[in-house]
């Protein structure tokens, strides 16, 4: 099997101090492709300089919502560098409504301009999303979804959250609530996106699986947990949901595995 692992952060010190013994154990693990997301631009030139001697590797750059500060406006103008830097999207950008800051009109400022720049370079978005559902599908009607798409990672909404969010070009991530017991709402919500809008992700070095190690920091290697609870939820072989999610998110973003 071959695996793509489509939202970690690999830029984080519990990752990137000891990477190769990551990202072998990963491929031990099946998992061909990582891409790993920038959360701030002080992240971003680590996250560009990573691929190059490890082809496994894609990147994205984004300023997540918990990381907006009012000096990173500037940071914005080196992000539409992001294509030419080798970026495969921009991520890891969104709303969070589980903060106190910073404020959501905040978040929203900086949320738009960054999906207006995905839009100018016409690369997908990779999407943060948390009690904020309602107003991420008014900006993303305000601006637009970009062309070439994008996903909201961790997804925790609704079948019918999900149909709308489809209805703008997006699909939809899973990791750790794969594995969880399971539940009515999850199983509609895999019946809708199950397979065409569904991909594989762990959140690296957050949110471990259940089955993992839960004092060490989750890593790629775990996504074989992950794809274990997903084929639990859609009655389907592991196989065949690695070929599949594999597929999407080749088609998402330009991988070759």
């Amino acid at each position: 099997m071959q695996l793509v692992d489509v939202h970690c952060h690999l830029e984080d010190e519990r990752l990137y101090g000891r990477l190769d013994a990551v990202l072998r154990d990963a491929r031990s693990a099946g998992v061909a492709k990582l891409l790993t997301c920038a959360v701030s631009p002080e992240q971003w030139p680590v996250s560009a300089e990573m691929p190059r001697c490890r082809p496994e590797i894609a990147f994205a750059w984004g300023i997540h919502p918990w990381f907006v500060k009012p000096e990173h406006s500037t940071a914005l103008g080196r992000l539409r560098e992001a294509r030419e830097a080798g970026a495969k999207a921009i991520g890891e950008i969104g709303l969070d409504s589980k903060i106190e800051a910073p404020s959501m009109a905040m978040q929203t400022e900086f949320f738009e301009a960054q999906l207006g720049i995905a839009n100018e370079l016409e690369l997908p978005v990779v999407i943060h999303c948390r009690g904020a559902f309602n107003e991420l599908l008014a900006s993303l009607r305000r601006i637009g979804t970009p062309s070439a798409g994008g996903m909201v990672h961790a997804f925790s909404g609704s079948a019918q959250l999900a149909r709308d969010f489809a209805k703008l070009g997006l699909k939809f991530s899973l990791g750790r609530s794969l594995t969880y017991k399971r539940s009515k709402k999850r199983e509609e919500l895999m019946q809708f996106i199950y397979p065409d809008h569904f991909l594989l992700e762990t959140d690296s070095p957050d949110m471990p699986p259940v089955g993992a190690d839960p004092d060490t920091p989750n890593e790629p290697k775990n996504l074989v947990l992950n794809l274990r609870g997903a084929a639990a939820l859609v009655g389907q072989r592991e196989e065949d949901i690695a070929r599949i999610t594999t597929r999407n998110a080749c088609a998402l973003f330009g991988f070759e595995v």
